[in-house]
């Protein structure tokens, strides 16, 4: 990275100086974008934005399609899963190797996990009584290294795995429950602090409003990267160069997904954080990847399966980097256990003979 970023057609400043504040003519404000974009609901450029969680009762139960006898089957490896990791963390939490308030507020997330994909089993009634097998009993309690280095190592690698496995999932099941299972896996992904493995591929194309919600999340990201990268040195001036270089890609990615012209970026964007320093850079830092991951996680509510792998995975990777960034500024996890999930989705409603 120069002595900033280098300016570019997305409006990176040559300087790296912060545009927060009052903007000048043209600007955006990043948060009133997203909000415009309604990424949860709402309305898009004057049409509507329906997610499945929103929408009303089909003509056959969702339950009773294709899609939905597959999903049950997703659903319940999710419980397993979810129970898995909870067993862990009560386990390292038992053995003393960490201190319980490092364990608590995660498991604390896994337990609300649990809970909400449970409401969403519903068996299955008459003829579909066997489908998707019974709920999976609790998880027995796995062997957890000794020491704390260890016993936190393997809970980050349980968590990888379980994130990766909602990214599969994501692909099976569908919109509706794709998207929390996009959701669940955000926050534990949030947790491990890494993704491995390369990100799904992408064939389809749409002009959906939620793709350009996504794409408009990477340029004010862009943006955003441009300005504290001035802020940083060393290897975080690296770090943060690497990440600007990779929402470039994400957005070219999300730009030929669009059937129609993407949006171009914006002159410069209102940033949520004055950068002054290397900690209020990182904040920044962290607040771009937590919106990006709200973004992708209302992506992953299409219909096409690679989206919302391809969304699930990208929101993963967005809140990996925000746990990061936060580790540096020294700033609290967030709290959120369902990040950029609609609250209508964690109260299904199940219709009548499921």
């Amino acid at each position: 990275m120069p002595n900033a970023l280098p300016r570019s057609p997305e409006g990176t400043p040559p300087d790296g100086s912060s545009h927060e504040g009052t903007p000048p003519g043209g600007t955006l404000s990043r948060r009133a974008l997203l909000r415009r974009g309604a990424v949860l609901g709402g309305t898009i450029g004057g049409g509507a934005l329906l997610l499945p969680w929103l929408a009303g009762c089909a003509t056959e139960s969702a339950a009773s399609s294709p899609a939905g006898r597959a999903g049950v089957a997703v659903l319940v490896g999710a419980i397993a899963s979810e129970q898995h990791l909870i067993a862990a963390y009560e386990a390292a939490r038992s053995a003393g190797a960490v201190p319980a308030g490092r364990l608590e507020p995660a498991l604390a997330h896994h337990r609300r996990h649990l809970e909400v994909l449970k409401r969403h089993y519903v068996p299955g009634s008459g003829d579909r009584a066997g489908e998707g097998g019974a709920m999976p009993s609790a998880s027995p309690a796995p062997p957890v290294p000794a020491g704390t280095a260890q016993a936190l190592a393997f809970l980050r690698d349980a968590e990888d795995d379980a994130a990766r496995l909602r990214t599969a999932d994501a692909a099976k099941a569908g919109p509706a429950l794709a998207q929390l299972l996009a959701s669940i896996g955000t926050c534990e992904a949030g947790h491990a602090r890494t993704v491995k493995g390369e990100a799904p591929a992408v064939r389809s194309t749409s002009g959906a409003e939620a793709v350009r919600t996504a794409l408009s999340a990477e340029h004010a990201a862009v943006y955003g990267y441009g300005v504290l990268g001035a802020r940083l040195r060393g290897t975080m001036r690296q770090t943060a160069k690497d990440m600007w270089n990779g929402h470039r890609a994400q957005r070219d990615e999300l730009a030929s997904i669009l059937s129609g012209g993407p949006a171009p970026a914006a002159a410069a964007y209102r940033l949520p954080v004055r950068v002054t320093d290397t900690r209020s850079a990182a904040r920044l830092a962290a607040a771009l990847e937590d919106d990006l991951a709200a973004a992708y996680v209302g992506l992953a509510g299409l219909s096409a399966p690679d989206l919302r792998a391809f969304a699930a995975d990208s929101a993963q990777r967005a809140m990996a980097r925000s746990a990061r960034w936060r580790a540096r500024a020294g700033a609290a996890a967030p709290a959120a256990a369902f990040p950029g999930l609609p609250a209508a989705a964690l109260a299904p409603r199940p219709e009548p003979g499921e």
